[in-house]
């Protein structure tokens, strides 16, 4: 009998930048099982996606209801992941017709199963700002979606509060998100199977990283301004490595705060480099620093290819529990002490293993959609 199609419904794919779309392809690649009728439905780009991911059941919708209606309606009684994020389907957050669209498919076909993975929810703001609106409308969609879905997954427990808050269900699932960049000695696709402990025989001690988008990397080196400048002068850092898209805006604003420490040219700024060569400098470099907070990281890509490099990650996070007791201090970056720092790491990367693995992360969410329901579905 052949496998039930997934029809996964996405943003943009690799090689296109998206968290998301990232986040959507690396579970496909380690999906366990038949994915010979796995299909992709994107917002857009699925032409570039399909060649160069060598994946050609990729198709758009451009955020248009009745594109996207038309093709569930092809597919039929199918499994449905929908990767949800409001301003993934819509400019200002607000999908109004998604859940409409949903709601016709499952009414015309009682086999078909959604499930849906919440990566973005509202947030608070005051009646006078201009998001509280659309935080509202955002609100009322994902009100609309959560009596669609068979199961429900999100990234944070803060998350998880919110949807049960939001929607009256008490059935929602946590998983964390894997690190988007896999540890690997040698360029290799992204395939289950494929990744390899990068574990560099010597660690520098002095050298630090930043990983992420701008905007992310602006807040890092925000957050620890005031510790750079006294990890300079102390010999501690000899060395800062700033890894991820450019960005006129954010840059921007980094560089005026750079060019105020004692030695700016302790700064490396690598910009976008291949997965290889970041896998690279995350397995020689000590530290990572991260500005993760306690409600959102494990949503953080860039926590998690720390933490499944075994490099160190310096956080304000020291005191919660696992696995952020894992990680350093600030004040402990500088005195922390060999055998210490490498308990820690290990206990971190231990931790990822077992619960951010990509193989992992695959079985979990499948598992939400057993094999034999499938096949009874089916039959």
């Amino acid at each position: 009998m052949s496998p039930r199609p997934l029809i996964v419904i996405s943003t943009r794919l690799p090689p296109q930048l998206c968290g998301i779309g990232a986040f959507s392809w690396l579970l496909h690649r380690h999906w366990p099982g038949d994915t010979s009728r796995v299909r992709f439905l994107v917002v857009e780009g699925a032409a570039s996606s399909a060649a160069a991911l060598h994946h050609s059941a990729i198709s758009e919708f451009n955020a248009e209801a009745g594109k996207l209606s038309r093709a569930l309606e092809n597919v039929g009684d199918a499994d449905v992941l929908l990767h949800y994020a409001g301003r993934a389907y819509h400019r200002f957050g607000c999908p109004l017709w998604l859940p409409a669209v949903l709601a016709q498919w499952k009414a015309k076909y009682s086999a078909g199963r959604l499930l849906i993975f919440f990566h973005e929810l509202p947030g608070e703001f005051p009646i006078a700002s201009r998001h509280y609106w659309i935080d509202l409308c955002n609100r009322r969609i994902i009100r609309k979606l959560a009596p669609l879905a068979d199961a429900i997954v999100t990234n944070t427990s803060d998350h998880v509060t919110k949807i049960e808050k939001i929607s009256g269900r008490a059935d929602v699932h946590l998983v964390p998100v894997g690190s988007n960049i896999l540890p690997r000695l040698r360029d290799l696709s992204l395939r289950s199977g494929d990744a390899l402990v990068a574990d560099s025989p010597e660690r520098m001690r002095t050298e630090f990283v930043i990983f992420g988008l701008p905007f992310g990397r602006w807040q890092t080196v925000q957050m620890f301004d005031a510790e750079i400048r006294a990890w300079q002068a102390s010999g501690r850092l000899t060395r800062l490595h700033l890894v991820g898209p450019r960005d006129e805006k954010f840059d921007l604003r980094s560089e005026k705060l750079i060019a105020t420490w004692p030695d700016s040219r302790v700064v490396t700024r690598h910009g976008m480099l291949p997965s290889l060569e970041v896998s690279k400098l995350l397995a020689r470099a000590q530290f990572g620093l991260s500005h993760a907070t306690l409600e959102n990281w494990s949503k953080s890509t860039a926590f998690m290819a720390f933490a499944s490099h075994g490099c160190a990650i310096v956080g304000k996070l020291h005191s919660a529990p696992v696995p952020l007791c894992f990680t350093i201090s600030p004040d402990e970056a500088a005195t922390v002490s060999d055998a210490e720092l490498k308990r820690r790491t290990r206990s971190l990367k231990e931790w990822y293993d077992q619960n951010a693995d990509w193989n992992v992360i695959a079985r979990k969410i499948s598992a939400l959609l057993p094999a034999n329901v499938q096949e009874e579905t089916m039959a």
